[in-house]
């Protein structure tokens, strides 16, 4: 019978799955990129209708009108994508019953970080299993990329029992490889090396718990601290350089008034409203996107930290269970309480916490 234990101590599944809105940083990039290239396409396609009917002179690159149109259409664009952000902040945490519970389970565990065992848990409990995972994780990447560009019958050859295939097996240049990267994940190595072992991993501090959620401090690990400040400033600047290179296209077709051509020319006129058009669009287009970016700020710098110190305080209280400083009895009063949490009248259904049956698991062992 499977233990309960796990299934509660993998609650940083529970985090990645409620509350992460993006994948890996690689991806994203990638993602950006591809939007960036079929944006300048489609800029482009229009752009050759307007150096053909616009007149367009190179040298206006090099003058000062230009350069003013970038920076002052980049500022404007700036303002507009805050303004998106602030416009829609309220909305995206009210309706976030993820946040919403999160917070009010921290409320409940957090008296627990002033427990005398709680610094020690941390730092000698806690983070060495994190250590652990992601070191796994690390060596488990390598023999992805190992068995990535390897032969077919290399690897048959590793998984090989047969007797006539072990002379082969230990002048394999792969097998030989696999088997040392096995290896370092051995519990023996692990157990008598953590402390050497360099891998990046997420670390906690416990006097993280002493500060708010909402502050400066760098949180590095299970993220249990936020800045709502910093998060909309990286979120802003990462479309800073966007906005200078779409600004710097857009300013390029030169769609200056000359205010002699106005009175005596319609194309002038209409050269004019286009202009207009397009400083209205880049303004509804940034406040769009700031819109849509409320909802990652807030997970990444409100939600994930909540949860993420909900989980080291429930990781905190099964080890107290595990070394018999608490009965299973307290425990599992303590995960009704949260259980029965309510946020208008409902409860969570995504997850609950699990209860200890002493007839599967006795502590103190």
């Amino acid at each position: 019978m499977a233990n309960p234990l796990d299934k509660i101590s993998d609650l940083g599944d529970v985090i990645s799955r409620g509350v992460s809105f993006a994948s890996t940083k690689k991806e994203q990039l990638v993602r950006q990129t591809i939007n960036g290239i079929l944006l300048f396409i489609i800029l482009l396609v229009f752009g050759c209708l307007d150096f053909a009917t616009l007149k367009f002179h190179p040298e206006y690159l090099t003058s000062i009108g230009y350069w003013g149109t970038v920076v002052s259409k980049t500022i404007a664009g700036v303002c507009a994508y805050n303004i998106g952000i602030n416009l829609m902040w309220d909305l995206e945490i009210a309706k976030d019953y993820i946040l919403a519970f999160a917070i009010a389970r921290y409320e409940k565990l957090k008296h627990w970080a002033d427990d005398k065992d709680f610094e020690y848990f941390v730092t000698k409990v806690f983070n060495v299993r994190e250590k652990t995972k992601a070191y796994i994780s690390q060596i488990n990447r390598k023999i992805y990329r190992l068995n990535r560009f390897s032969r077919a019958k290399d690897r048959l050859l590793y998984s090989s029992d047969l007797p006539e295939n072990q002379a082969k097996k230990e002048r394999n240049r792969y097998c030989i490889k696999r088997r040392e990267l096995e290896g370092l994940k051995e519990e023996d190595f692990i157990a008598k090396n953590i402390d050497a072992l360099q891998v990046r991993y997420m670390e906690v501090y416990p006097e993280i718990f002493k500060l708010e959620i909402d502050g400066s401090m760098v949180s590095r690990g299970v993220k249990t601290r936020g800045n709502v400040t910093l998060g909309k400033a990286k979120a802003t600047s990462s479309m800073v350089f966007g906005m200078l290179g779409f600004s710097a296209f857009v300013a390029s077709f030169g769609l200056e008034l000359d205010q002699e051509e106005f009175s005596s020319n319609v194309e002038a006129f209409l050269h004019y409203l286009l202009k207009c058009a397009e400083d209205v669009a880049i303004i509804i287009w940034q406040s769009l996107r700031g819109a849509l970016r409320t909802k990652k700020i807030i997970s990444g710098e409100l939600t994930q930290p909540y949860v993420g110190r909900n989980k080291v305080l429930t990781d905190f209280l099964l080890w107290r269970v595990e070394t018999g400083r608490m009965s299973h009895e307290e425990y599992n009063n303590e995960m009704k309480a949260l259980n029965e949490i309510q946020i208008n009248g409902q409860k969570d259904t995504s997850y609950s916490y699990t209860e200890i049956d002493q007839k599967t698991y006795e502590g103190g062992n």
